[in-house]
């Protein structure tokens, strides 16, 4: 009797065994075919098991977590590629134009004999321009290269701002006198320190007040605040101009953006001034963010660790 209980047994056994053979060859299966569309650029697909083989089904998971990298990785190569396609495009743009004309007021003054004594010096004045134009965007472009390349620490040391920000004013009072807009400036009569690299903070406050006065000299007033808070300090850079549209503001800082209404050739800058602002914030542990409302208050904002 015991015999045919065994032989039931091990039948039984073995159509155990070759049940779970199949359902392995069934996922096996799958896992082939998710792994072919995957191959041909399907980065949406994922590996969904059904079995009781743990092994299984953590090399599922593992498979799906190294999709998600895949796929990651993929869309930050197109966003870089896009805009790697896009910065070349502007610098091309913003090389083209004052070249042109610069090239086109250097061939009138070569070829055209009837100009005047007082039309040359004028075509020279806007050749110059030109050119001054040219070497600033430049200039802009292999500084952002230099920053975004080099790793080298910032020199951190205590910084007090209550005597950096009026320095800085200092060059910016011809400009603001030409175009009648007034400064205005709240600063703390205590030494305000901040952690901080005085070189950068030159040039980050340099490209906002440049900014600022290029962009928002329509509204006659160009302000900066610093103020203490949370352990941290604040600095505020703002002007009453024309502001800036919604759909620009979350891209102001990416390489050589200029909204539609930069591209009014007498405002147009290089597009560069804010990016390497706030490259050089955040090499000294800052954050820099701006606001605005159109013809109300623009606001770039940076803070610093108190010293």
């Amino acid at each position: 009797m015991a015999y045919p209980i065994v032989i039931a047994v091990l039948l039984l056994f073995g159509l155990v065994i070759f049940y779970r053979y199949i359902q392995l060859q069934k996922e096996i299966r799958k896992l082939v075919r998710t792994t072919s569309d995957i191959r041909t650029g399907n980065l949406n697909m994922r590996y969904r098991l059904h079995t009781a083989n743990k092994p299984l089904n953590e090399l599922g998971e593992e498979l799906n977590r190294l999709v998600d990298y895949v796929q990651k990785s993929f869309e930050r190569t197109t966003f870089l590629e896009d805009e790697r396609k896009r910065m070349i495009a502007n610098i091309s743009h913003d090389l083209r134009t004052p070249l042109t004309s610069l090239l086109g007021y250097m061939e009138a003054l070569q070829q055209d004999a009837t100009l005047s004594a007082e039309e040359k010096e004028a075509f020279l004045r806007i050749a110059v321009s030109k050119g001054d134009d040219l070497l600033t965007l430049l200039q802009d472009f292999f500084e952002l290269a230099r920053l975004e390349t080099d790793d080298a620490a910032p020199d951190l040391h205590p910084v007090n701002l209550s005597e950096l920000i009026p320095e800085v004013l200092v060059d910016f009072y011809p400009a603001l006198m030409k175009t009648n807009v007034t400064p205005v400036i709240d600063l703390p009569e205590d030494p305000l320190l901040v952690r901080g690299d005085s070189a950068f903070l030159r040039r980050v406050l340099n490209n906002l007040l440049s900014n600022s006065l290029r962009y928002g000299a329509d509204g006659g007033e160009i302000g900066i605040t610093a103020r203490e808070h949370t352990g941290k300090v604040w600095v505020e850079v703002w002007d009453r101009g024309k502001g800036i549209a919604r759909q620009d503001l979350p891209h102001i800082f990416e390489r050589l953006y200029t909204g539609e209404a930069s591209r009014n050739a007498s405002l147009r800058g290089t597009g560069l001034g804010l990016t390497i602002a706030k490259n050089l914030v955040e090499r000294m542990g800052g954050h820099i963010t701006a606001a605005s409302t159109p013809n109300e208050k623009t606001v770039f904002s940076f803070n610093l660790m108190k010293s």
